[in-house]
């Protein structure tokens, strides 16, 4: 696992000791395996969020890329692709807010678990249901084309395809512009760098 996830210490925490701290799973992270760590006092203490900002787990995109669905240009709402670069929590509203970068424009978008997906790299480059509408490709199926386009790539139960119009055929006829420039976050210095597809 890679990237921020929310724990809960268990057992007494005291000043100047460790606490055994356990995955919460939550957001990005709802379907990994049980992990724990051992974890500083001095480290928990400024880091500490509500119960229901943890279990909502907005924070655990930060530095991933989804996808998701916002109101389009049009006023439709449709399938868009980002980088999150941050994050919010709405305490009185108790929900999670991300902000995403989307070809160069940071935008906020309400966090909801039944309509942003952590995706891969090679799914986010090639952006298969970019544009879409949410009524015509629902959640689930969403999902299935991102698998489909995944494995594709990666040669999983056959051999790897890299050409983008065999890719994305099975997509709609979309195809992408292999010039363009897409952000992704170093996560070492978290800058947002620039890389060409």
């Amino acid at each position: 696992m890679v990237g921020f996830a929310y724990g809960k210490a268990e057992g007494p925490v005291t000043r100047g000791g460790n606490a055994k701290v356990k995955l919460v799973h939550s957001g990005r992270w709802v379907e990994e395996e049980a992990e724990s760590v051992e974890l500083a006092f001095d480290e928990l203490s400024p880091r500490s969020v509500s119960a229901e900002e943890a279990l909502d787990g907005a924070g655990t995109f930060v530095g991933g890329v989804i996808c998701t669905s916002r109101v389009g240009a049009g006023g439709t709402r449709v399938w868009e692709y980002g980088l999150v670069v941050g994050y919010r929590w709405e305490k009185n509203l108790k929900q999670g807010w991300l902000d995403v970068n989307v070809r160069g424009s940071v935008v906020s978008v309400v966090y909801s678990a039944s309509c942003t997906q952590d995706i891969a790299v090679e799914v986010y480059v090639l952006q298969p249901c970019y544009g879409r509408s949410t009524s015509l490709v629902m959640f689930e199926e969403v999902k299935q084309m991102h698998e489909h386009v995944y494995k594709l790539f990666n040669g999983v139960d056959g051999t790897a395809v890299r050409d983008t119009k065999v890719l994305l055929s099975d997509m709609g006829g979309r195809q992408i512009d292999e010039s363009d420039i897409l952000p992704l976050l170093d996560i070492t210095s978290f800058e947002v760098v620039e890389v060409s597809i």
